[in-house]
């Protein structure tokens, strides 16, 4: 695994390297970020969780991409109980104004909830509360088409006994913060709600927050707490995770 973790940064440092090549040549801007934190406990609880994600950006004036990849992989006594894939995208018109609107699809997988596969589609709009160095606060808003495919029959709520997908049309709200602060300490944190808008009683939320402290201009040492709650759930199933990592952050910019 070590050895697997090793190979993985390498490669990603090396492609934040060609993208920082890009910026020399190209007027337009891409932005790489990867960041990897972990939490390992042993003795008497037998636990390893490694939380990695990376980021991609481009922007400019008429349109702008992106996409952004988290890989949550751990053990409980050497049980795997994480090896999970989110992957959000994003492809935005205008992104510089005020307000704009975009597109969002998103792939998931999760061994804990047993979430064989679930993808989100649909059109939003986001608000530039603050977009002024050193800040940046937005609130977004996204109507999707969600597929959810479980591997499991039984819920705890019993309307949805029998089914092992669900479908069913979102509303997504979202709000997002980046400030750096004059000690060079960068602070991040993000909330957003899905609620269904033909049950009431199929929602989720996320929350998380990070600090990083800069060693250089292109690498930080960071911690992070991440909080999710997802209502509809398979019988046995907790509805909330909760973890606190800490970690590295490598960008280009």
């Amino acid at each position: 695994m070590q050895k697997s973790i090793f190979t993985t940064v390498s490669c990603l440092i090396v492609v934040g390297n060609l993208f920082a090549q890009l910026n020399e040549s190209d007027s337009i801007r891409w932005q790489v970020k990867f960041n990897s934190t972990a939490s390992v406990l042993d003795g008497n609880v037998a636990r390893t969780l490694l939380l990695n994600r990376i980021e991609v950006t481009h922007a400019n004036a008429k349109w702008g991409i992106s996409t952004r990849n988290d890989y949550q992989y751990g053990r409980t006594f050497y049980k795997l109980t994480e090896n999970d894939v989110i992957s959000s995208n994003f492809f935005y018109w205008r992104p510089l104004a005020r307000i704009y609107p975009f597109f969002m699809g998103l792939v998931e997988t999760n061994l804990r909830r047993k979430i064989d596969f679930r993808y989100q589609v649909g059109p939003g709009i986001s608000w530039n509360v603050v977009n002024k160095k050193p800040s940046l606060v937005k609130l977004s808003f996204t109507g999707t088409y969600e597929n959810t495919r479980y591997n499991g029959s039984l819920f705890d709520d019993e309307r949805y006994n029998g089914l092992n997908e669900i479908e069913t049309w979102r509303v997504t709200g979202r709000f997002f913060g980046r400030h750096s602060l004059k000690s060079k300490i960068r602070i991040s944190y993000e909330f957003w709600w899905q609620q269904s808008l033909s049950e009431q009683v199929n929602y989720r939320f996320h929350t998380e927050g990070a600090i990083e402290l800069p060693a250089n201009r292109h690498l930080a040492f960071r911690t992070a707490v991440r909080y999710s709650y997802e209502n509809i759930e398979l019988i046995g199933l907790k509805p909330f995770d909760l973890f606190w990592t800490y970690g590295l952050t490598i960008t280009n910019f």
